[in-house]
C-alpha cells in the first residue's frame, strides 16, 4: 500500500522535531557517539566557513578599494581572488577526500573528511586574514 505523501511528511516531522532538539543539548567539547560527532564536526565545519566568508569578503572589499586606485592595466585583483577562491574549494574537496579515501565508507573516513574540511578551511580564513593586514586596514 502507498502512503499519500502528507502522511510521510508528517511522521518524519514527528521524527526529527525531538531529534533536532536533541542536538541542541550536545556537548561539542565531549561528543559521546557517532551522531554527536557528526554534529558537532558539521556544527564546526559552518562555523569555520561562516568565518571564512567574511574574512573573503573583507579582502573582496579591500582588494575592490586598492583596484580603484591603480591604472587599468593593473586593476583585476578582486576577480583574480574570486576565481581563487572557487579553484581552493575544489582542491578542498579534493585533497579531503583524498585524505579520508583509505576508510571511506567507514565512520572513520567521514570524521577525517570532516576534520580536513574544518582545518583547511580555518587555515584559508588565516591566509585572508593576514592578507588583509598586510594590505593595511
Amino acid at each position: 500500500m502507498i502512503r499519500p505523501l502528507g502522511i510521510s511528511l508528517v511522521l518524519v516531522s514527528l521524527f526529527l522535531v525531538p531529534f533536532a532538539s536533541a542536538q541542541e543539548n550536545v556537548d561539542c567539547g565531549y561528543p559521546l557517539n557517532n551522531s554527536e560527532r557528526t554534529y558537532c564536526a558539521d556544527k564546526a565545519l559552518k562555523e569555520a566557513e561562516t568565518a571564512m566568508n567574511a574574512a573573503y569578503d573583507a579582502l573582496q572589499t579591500k582588494l575592490t578599494e586598492m583596484d580603484e586606485a591603480l591604472p587599468d592595466h593593473l586593476k583585476g585583483s578582486s576577480e583574480a581572488l574570486s576565481d581563487a577562491q572557487e579553484a581552493w574549494k575544489v582542491f578542498r574537496e579534493k585533497d579531503c577526500k583524498a585524505y579520508g579515501f583509505p576508510f571511506q565508507g567507514g565512520t572513520r573516513g567521514h570524521e577525517l573528511y570532516q576534520g580536513c574540511m574544518i582545518i583547511l578551511t580555518m587555515q584559508r580564513t588565516e591566509d585572508f586574514n593576514a592578507t588583509v593586514e598586510d594590505y593595511g586596514e
